[in-house]
Protein backbone atom coordinates (compact mmCIF):
# COMPACT_ATOMS: atom_id res chain seq x y z
CA UNK A 1 0.00 0.00 0.00
CA UNK A 2 1.43 3.46 -0.64
CA UNK A 3 -0.29 4.95 2.37
CA UNK A 4 1.24 4.79 5.93
CA UNK A 5 -1.35 3.48 7.96
CA UNK A 6 -3.73 0.36 7.05
CA UNK A 7 -6.49 1.89 8.67
CA UNK A 8 -6.10 5.16 5.94
CA UNK A 9 -5.69 2.62 2.97
CA UNK A 10 -9.00 0.55 3.92
CA UNK A 11 -10.97 3.44 4.13
CA UNK A 12 -13.76 4.08 1.13
CA UNK A 13 -12.34 7.68 0.88
CA UNK A 14 -8.97 7.29 0.87
CA UNK A 15 -8.66 9.57 -2.36
CA UNK A 16 -10.43 12.17 -1.16
CA UNK A 17 -7.96 12.37 2.06
CA UNK A 18 -4.78 14.50 2.05
CA UNK A 19 -2.40 13.76 -0.55
CA UNK A 20 -3.51 10.77 -2.55
CA UNK A 21 -2.98 10.62 -6.06
CA UNK A 22 -4.83 8.72 -8.20
CA UNK A 23 -4.33 8.03 -12.13
CA UNK A 24 -7.99 7.94 -14.01
CA UNK A 25 -7.39 5.73 -17.80
CA UNK A 26 -10.37 6.41 -19.73
CA UNK A 27 -10.95 4.36 -23.08
CA UNK A 28 -9.97 7.51 -25.77
CA UNK A 29 -13.70 7.66 -26.90
CA UNK A 30 -17.20 6.94 -26.03
CA UNK A 31 -17.08 4.44 -29.10
CA UNK A 32 -17.84 0.91 -27.50
CA UNK A 33 -15.97 -0.38 -30.95
CA UNK A 34 -12.32 1.25 -29.14
CA UNK A 35 -13.83 0.10 -25.81
CA UNK A 36 -13.24 -3.96 -27.55
CA UNK A 37 -10.27 -3.29 -29.34
CA UNK A 38 -8.82 -1.46 -25.91
CA UNK A 39 -9.50 -4.89 -24.17
CA UNK A 40 -7.33 -6.97 -26.84
CA UNK A 41 -4.69 -4.00 -26.94
CA UNK A 42 -4.33 -4.37 -23.46
CA UNK A 43 -3.39 -8.17 -23.43
CA UNK A 44 -0.14 -7.19 -25.67
CA UNK A 45 0.56 -4.24 -23.14
CA UNK A 46 -0.86 -1.02 -25.00
CA UNK A 47 -4.04 0.71 -26.13
CA UNK A 48 -5.75 3.82 -27.32
CA UNK A 49 -6.13 5.81 -23.51
CA UNK A 50 -7.07 9.13 -22.29
CA UNK A 51 -5.47 9.93 -18.82
CA UNK A 52 -6.17 12.19 -15.99
CA UNK A 53 -4.76 12.98 -12.54
CA UNK A 54 -6.92 13.45 -9.43
CA UNK A 55 -5.74 14.78 -6.80
CA UNK A 56 -7.15 16.99 -3.71
CA UNK A 57 -10.69 15.85 -4.97
CA UNK A 58 -9.75 17.10 -8.84
CA UNK A 59 -9.02 15.46 -12.12
CA UNK A 60 -6.32 17.41 -14.08
CA UNK A 61 -5.52 16.88 -18.01
CA UNK A 62 -4.09 18.17 -21.29
CA UNK A 63 -6.16 18.51 -24.50
CA UNK A 64 -5.94 20.69 -27.56
CA UNK A 65 -7.13 23.65 -27.66
CA UNK A 66 -6.98 26.43 -30.31
CA UNK A 67 -5.79 29.46 -27.83
CA UNK A 68 -4.58 30.03 -24.41
CA UNK A 69 -4.26 26.45 -21.81
CA UNK A 70 -5.03 22.78 -23.17
CA UNK A 71 -4.62 22.06 -18.85
CA UNK A 72 -8.08 21.33 -17.93
CA UNK A 73 -9.86 19.74 -14.96
CA UNK A 74 -12.70 17.70 -14.29
CA UNK A 75 -14.97 15.83 -11.67
CA UNK A 76 -12.83 12.87 -11.15
CA UNK A 77 -13.46 9.83 -13.23
CA UNK A 78 -16.01 11.86 -15.60
CA UNK A 79 -14.53 13.04 -18.52
CA UNK A 80 -17.19 13.30 -21.04
CA UNK A 81 -15.25 13.24 -24.28
CA UNK A 82 -14.10 9.70 -23.13
CA UNK A 83 -15.30 6.24 -21.53
CA UNK A 84 -13.90 5.42 -17.85
CA UNK A 85 -11.96 2.42 -18.32
CA UNK A 86 -9.90 2.05 -14.67
CA UNK A 87 -8.07 4.09 -11.52
CA UNK A 88 -4.62 3.62 -10.38
CA UNK A 89 -3.43 4.71 -7.14
CA UNK A 90 -0.10 6.36 -7.64
CA UNK A 91 0.92 7.25 -4.02
CA UNK A 92 0.24 10.17 -1.99
CA UNK A 93 1.93 13.34 -2.51
CA UNK A 94 3.53 15.48 0.21
CA UNK A 95 2.57 18.81 -0.91
CA UNK A 96 -0.14 20.66 -0.05
CA UNK A 97 -3.35 21.73 -1.82
CA UNK A 98 -2.04 25.60 -2.40
CA UNK A 99 1.73 24.29 -3.58
CA UNK A 100 -1.14 21.87 -5.90
CA UNK A 101 -2.84 24.61 -7.05
CA UNK A 102 0.82 26.56 -7.50
CA UNK A 103 2.05 23.89 -9.78
CA UNK A 104 -0.91 23.77 -11.72
CA UNK A 105 -1.21 27.21 -12.50
CA UNK A 106 2.61 26.80 -14.05
CA UNK A 107 1.48 24.03 -15.82
CA UNK A 108 -1.26 25.60 -17.54
CA UNK A 109 1.57 28.64 -18.85
CA UNK A 110 3.69 25.68 -20.06
CA UNK A 111 1.41 23.49 -21.67
CA UNK A 112 -0.53 25.53 -24.50
CA UNK A 113 -3.59 23.54 -26.21
CA UNK A 114 -2.06 24.28 -29.91
CA UNK A 115 0.96 22.59 -28.92
CA UNK A 116 -1.06 19.36 -28.45
CA UNK A 117 0.58 16.39 -30.31
CA UNK A 118 -1.30 13.10 -30.57
CA UNK A 119 1.94 10.87 -30.22
CA UNK A 120 4.53 13.55 -28.36
CA UNK A 121 3.06 15.80 -25.96
CA UNK A 122 -0.33 14.47 -25.06
CA UNK A 123 -2.25 14.04 -22.02
CA UNK A 124 -0.22 10.79 -21.20
CA UNK A 125 3.03 12.72 -21.22
CA UNK A 126 0.95 15.64 -19.07
CA UNK A 127 0.32 13.15 -16.48
CA UNK A 128 4.10 11.67 -16.17
CA UNK A 129 4.96 15.33 -15.85
CA UNK A 130 2.35 16.45 -13.27
CA UNK A 131 2.77 12.95 -10.97
CA UNK A 132 6.43 13.73 -11.02
CA UNK A 133 6.19 17.21 -9.79
CA UNK A 134 3.69 15.80 -7.11
CA UNK A 135 6.44 13.32 -6.11
CA UNK A 136 4.49 9.99 -7.11
CA UNK A 137 4.21 7.62 -10.29
CA UNK A 138 5.40 5.87 -12.08
CA UNK A 139 2.56 5.59 -15.10
CA UNK A 140 2.25 1.50 -15.96
CA UNK A 141 4.30 1.20 -19.50
CA UNK A 142 0.56 0.03 -20.94
CA UNK A 143 -1.24 3.32 -20.51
Amino acid sequence: SHFGSSEVASSPTAVGMVGAVRLNIYDLSTNPTLQKLNDVLMAMGTGAFHAGVEVYDAEYSYGYMESGTGVFSSIPQECAMHHFRKALDVGTTSLSEEEVRHILADLREEWLGCDYDLLRKNCVAFAVVLLEKLGVGPIPAWV
